[in-house]
């Protein structure tokens, strides 16, 4: 089972996945992660330059030779070219991610507003360059849901009931 779960910042994409994680026994994987993961720069930039994109990309090749994996947040949209791929979007009202960005991080609603449209904009930047998609083509994925009105753990049991009746 290989899961990519995209999502605008503060939609719930990390909280959903530990839910998934745990139901199915899945290694979760965030770009943190990912980034983490990865030992040696070096030969992964050219003429002195990373593109982090790229990096991310192929490291998220590596993890993808294993089973049983969710990929969550910014990274999972890199993986919408993937046929191999369950794709789940999780969207929410923007005032309702900001809200939750805010509370999660502990800083202030207009911190957080900043930090959400920036990350949107990042996202959609992203899903042009490399595949000429749009991340609210609801076409791209295999499930989507609206997460501003139910709790993270409904929207878990909701997308899990999805992925059995898939597999």
């Amino acid at each position: 089972m290989k899961i990519a779960l995209c999502g605008y910042l503060g939609a719930g994409c990390t909280e959903v996945a530990e839910i998934l994680a745990s139901k199915f026994e899945l290694e979760t994987f965030n770009t943190s992660r990912v980034v983490r993961s990865i030992k040696d720069f070096e030969p992964l930039s050219g003429s002195g330059e990373v593109d982090f994109d790229t990096v991310i990309q192929t490291r998220l090749e590596e993890i993808l030779k294993r089973d049983n994996v969710i990929i969550e947040g910014r990274s999972a949209f890199m993986l919408l070219n993937r046929k191999d791929v369950m794709k789940i979007f999780l969207n929410a009202s923007l005032e309702d991610r900001i809200k939750h960005v805010a509370d999660r991080r502990g800083i202030s609603i207009e911190e957080a507003r900043e930090d959400v449209e920036r990350s949107d904009e990042e996202r959609n930047h992203l899903l042009q360059r490399s595949f000429k998609m749009d991340c609210l083509d609801t076409r791209n994925y295999d499930f989507s849901i609206n997460t501003s009105s139910k709790t993270f753990s409904k929207i878990a049991d909701m997308i899990a009931e999805f992925i059995k009746s898939a597999f």
